[in-house]
This record gives structure tokens, C-alpha cells and sequence, in this order.
């Protein structure tokens, strides 16, 4: 059987690679000069299955980066880290579903991957602090 102890460092290592991953993404796409968002604006008012009101999408293309930066920022805090961690799922599921109309399959089956990062962040016991190591 594993230990709590190495369960409580497992969870630290997948928490610490969500907030890399959110922080770099957020961080890169303010940095792109609107090439993020002037990419995908365009790409969703193509021809697609489904069309979303241009509004809606680029509003949700602007919160994209702020999402990210602060739910990384977020996933620093063990008191709330059920929480964040539903908010991860929710942000994930909201990638998916536009991935899936922009009809990215790979796109969508490489989002599973980071659902399943925070499935394992929830089940895991999280060390009281980020600095020591509960025993």
C-alpha cells in the first residue's frame, strides 16, 4: 500500500504541473499581442457545425488569459483546493466543448488528459503546507 506521505508528495507534483500549465498558458497568451484571441475570433465565426454569437465567443476569449492566471494562482491554496479544483474542471470542459465545435478532435482527447490531472488532484491528500512535509 502507498503511503500518505508519498500520496500527499504525488498530489504536490500534479498541483504544481496544473499551475505551470495554467500560469504559462495565461502568461503566453498576454504576451501574443492578440494573437490568441485574434485567432480563435476568427476561427469560431467560420464555417462550423455550430455557430456561437461572435459576442459570446470573443468575450470568453478575452477572459481566457485572466481565467488561467488567476486559477493557477488559485491552486496555491490548500484551504481551497476542492474548489479550484472544480473551477479547473469547469475551465477544461469549457476548452473542450470549443475545441469540439471548432471540430479539433485531437484537441478535445488531449483536454482529457488535464481532466485527469485534476481528478487525481482531488483524490489526493494535500500536505498541510508547501513547505514542509507532513509525516
Amino acid at each position: 500500500m502507498i503511503s500518505e506521505t508519498k500520496l500527499k508528495d504525488a498530489e504536490r507534483i500534479v498541483r504544481i504541473t496544473m499551475i505551470l500549465i495554467l500560469l504559462t498558458a495565461g502568461t503566453s497568451k498576454f504576451f501574443s499581442q492578440g494573437g490568441f484571441y485574434d485567432y480563435y475570433s476568427q476561427v469560431f465565426q467560420g464555417d462550423l457545425r455550430i455557430n456561437l454569437p461572435s459576442y459570446l465567443v470573443n468575450c470568453f476569449l478575452a477572459l481566457i488569459p485572466y481565467i488561467e492566471i488567476t486559477l493557477g494562482l488559485a491552486l496555491f491554496s490548500n484551504q481551497y483546493k476542492h474548489y479550484t479544483v472544480y473551477v479547473w474542471f469547469g475551465f477544461m470542459l469549457s476548452l473542450l466543448f470549443g475545441h469540439y465545435i471548432l471540430q479539433e478532435w485531437s484537441a478535445v482527447n488531449q483536454i482529457l488528459d488535464y481532466i485527469f490531472l485534476g481528478l487525481l488532484c482531488m483524490i489526493m491528500p494535500a500536505h498541510s503546507s508547501w513547505f514542509k512535509r507532513d509525516t
